[in-house]
């Protein structure tokens, strides 16, 4: 068994977190425990998931519903997660998405062969209806540098490794909070390394904030100029580079 922890936050009854959890099961090294963080959703639908989950049969795997009391949005949710995590390693898998079979086990062993604090892996773009739409493959190694010009770490495929450094918790802002913590853990432990091929599934919605262009490109301003601090310059440069490389990474 992998000693990984899954973190998956939760908002409303999405049925989609269902086949999310399944991929997690059907790993070819189990995990650890999964934790689905509910973001204070109505109707009484962290309720419901635990029913529905107390049911199913999960063998050495542990899913435990988190509640909050009030809706933070998803960085404060996963960061319930974290700070209950029991795992050595920090996973991380939202409802809309799915791991192939034998991503921790290739993940795992590849950071235990490399050292890596921080890794991800490639993924695979489909539609909401399950088509090819394309594939990501990452770089091998990425700096801070290069993450403020694009964000070649997808949320799904990112593994960091709690035990040997310490837990990292996202900080709370609506959008970009994944992003943002990908920058603190490099910051103090040096580049994250990757692997290309794709060991996960990412669902493309074009109903998603993310598909919305403009606001994903205010988001990334007010990242680079209100978490991070930067100075117009700065940020201008660096934004500049996240425009053309999404271009090219959403193609």
């Amino acid at each position: 068994m992998a000693d990984v922890s899954v973190i998956m936050p939760n908002y409303g009854y999405d049925r989609r977190l269902h086949a999310a959890v399944d991929s997690v099961l059907a790993q070819s090294e189990p995990v650890r425990e999964i934790l689905i963080s509910d973001d204070a959703s109505p109707d009484g639908a962290a309720a419901r998931l635990r029913e529905d989950f107390a049911a199913l049969e999960t063998g050495d795997v542990e899913i435990r519903i988190l509640e909050t009391d009030t809706n933070g949005g998803p960085g404060r949710a996963r960061n319930r997660a974290i700070a209950e995590a029991q795992g050595r390693y920090i996973a991380f898998l939202d409802a809309d998405d799915a791991w192939l079979p034998e991503k921790i086990e290739r993940q795992i062993a590849f950071m235990q062969e490399t050292g890596a604090g921080l890794s991800y892996t490639g993924y695979e773009m489909v539609d909401e209806q399950g088509n090819h739409v394309s594939h990501f493959a990452p770089p091998a190694r990425l700096t801070r540098d290069d993450m403020l010009r694009s964000n070649s770490i997808g949320c799904l495929t990112a593994i960091y490794d709690a035990g040997r450094f310490g837990r990292f918790y996202m900080p709370t802002i609506r959008k970009r909070q994944d992003l943002a913590l990908w920058l603190i853990i490099i910051g103090q432990l040096g580049p994250a390394q990757g692997m290309p091929e794709p060991l996960a599934r990412y669902t493309r919605r074009e109903s998603s904030v993310s598909s919305n262009k403009f606001k994903a490109a205010a988001y990334q301003w007010r990242l680079y100029r209100e978490v991070l601090g930067m100075d117009v310059i700065s940020a201008s440069r660096n934004f500049v580079h996240y425009a053309v490389n999404g271009y090219a990474k959403h193609r």
